[in-house]
């Protein structure tokens, strides 16, 4: 099976893009429109299996087509490599033993496992990768039922004039189809039960994403990852196992694989390069931005046990001449590139480090004051080649989630955050129980 040309191989459709749609025979003769689609539960997403075709005006009669007749599926048009005389058309649409879109899943209530009332299922979002589309989510956010009017293309760009970080244009409600439970639709009360509560039903997380590349055959991962956008990529990247991350970037051109790098943080970012021979990191250096090049040529100058090869240098540091003012101005200016907001580092001019504070802290100080009065009593601070045990020693012993690095003169070169520390403690620990296994 073939899909058109024009398709990548890889994408995202929603249902109701779908719905509608001509339908034609192998001699190019339409013979209705795509009336609903009966799928499969397999695991954690459901395959299409069937295709249900709708034919006629007042007296409308159905027919079901196996997904094996199916030769090409565009959001315009539908080619069967069937005969008009191999469609057999009834006045039944559906087999009640079967599980259908539009009868068993769209327009029905998602309730979470306490029972809690949440909304109706408005759209359903497929995977569509070759000849098949397998359900991914289900949408029950606004923007559903306004794709499923057709109002998309003239609302989208009113709601962008007036409000581009709307949650509605950006925070799409999705739910894994993994948290549908098809089999617990109450026939009665029209429910759908989900395995997550109320507050998880939001976007797609990156580790959503990633579950499904597992999922995917090798060559449809590549295909996936390239219809994503820039910050999705990098966002999936840095939740996937080295040995993933290598397969990716041999697949990808030199320019998308150094835009990935440069916006990941800088110590994913060592941490891979670090896996790679000298000769391919080198190349890759060599294409980067030149900030990001040398941050990451220090970052893999340090052993990876020690604290300059846990550190990022994506951290908030205010000039100790700011005032609390202008340091809340910074940390507005750096949040979507730190690795945390909550700690702030103070410097001198010479990038020493001086004192550091807390986010809450500037928040309640009074504005024209020097940043130097909300510095903590104390700056616990970790040197560059400070081991791991060390370093997790004074985060329990400080309480802190966050530490800066610091070389013998007092430099601030980064920060080590708990997240950092607490992976390598877990690699450390596997591959010591890895040995225990093996003697």
């Amino acid at each position: 099976m073939a899909l058109a040309n024009q398709m990548p191989n890889f994408m995202f459709v929603y249902f109701s893009e779908l719905q509608g749609v001509s339908v034609v025979d192998s001699d190019n003769k339409p013979q209705g429109v795509l009336y609903d689609i009966i799928i499969e539960p397999l695991g954690k997403y459901a395959r299409s299996r069937t295709l249900i075709v709708e034919a006629g005006g007042f007296r409308k009669s159905w027919a079901p087509v196996d997904w094996s007749g199916i030769s090409e599926i565009t959001k315009g048009l539908i080619r069967l490599n069937l005969a008009a005389s191999d469609l057999k058309f009834s006045r039944s649409v559906n087999n009640r033993s079967d599980l259908s879109l539009r009868q068993d899943i769209l327009d029905q209530q998602v309730v979470d496992t306490n029972n809690q009332n949440v909304i109706r299922v408005n759209d359903i979002q497929f995977l569509q990768a070759k000849q098949d589309l397998v359900v991914a989510h289900v949408d029950i956010g606004m923007r559903g039922i306004v794709r499923r009017l057709g109002f998309e293309k003239f609302i989208d760009p009113l709601v962008r004039i007036f409000n581009k970080n709307s949650e509605y244009l950006n925070k799409p409600s999705f739910i894994p189809w993994k948290h549908i439970q098809p089999l617990s639709i109450n026939p009665v009360s029209k429910t759908i039960k989900v395995d997550v509560s109320q507050n998880q039903l939001r976007e797609i997380p990156a580790a959503d994403l990633s579950e499904i590349m597992q999922d995917l055959a090798p060559q449809d991962r590549l295909a996936l990852f390239k219809v994503l956008d820039l910050h999705t990529k990098s966002q999936l990247f840095a939740t996937l196992d080295f040995k993933e991350q290598k397969s990716l970037l041999e697949d990808l051109s030199e320019k998308e694989a150094v835009e990935i790098l440069n916006n990941i943080p800088k110590d994913e970012a060592a941490d891979f390069l670090g896996e790679l021979p000298e000769g391919t990191v080198n190349k890759i250096l060599g294409l980067m931005e030149s900030k990001s090049a040398k941050m990451l040529s220090k970052l893999l100058g340090y052993s990876e046990e020690s604290a300059g090869g846990l550190m990022t240098t994506e951290y908030i540091a205010v000039p100790d001449t700011a005032t609390i003012e202008q340091a809340l101005k910074i940390v507005r200016e750096k949040t979507l590139k730190a690795e945390t907001i909550q700690n702030i580092f103070i410097v001198d001019k010479e990038n020493h480090l001086v004192g550091s504070t807390m986010l809450r802290r500037l928040i309640i100080a009074n504005p024209p004051d020097e940043v130097i009065k909300a510095a903590l009593k104390k700056t616990v601070k970790i040197h560059v080649e400070d081991d791991v045990k060390r370093i997790a020693l004074l985060m329990d012993k400080y309480k802190m989630n966050a530490l800066p690095v610091v070389d013998a003169s007092d430099i601030l070169l980064g920060i080590i955050t708990m997240d950092d520390i607490f992976s390598r403690l877990v690699a450390i620990a596997w591959r010591r129980a890895k040995r225990k296994i093996q003697l």
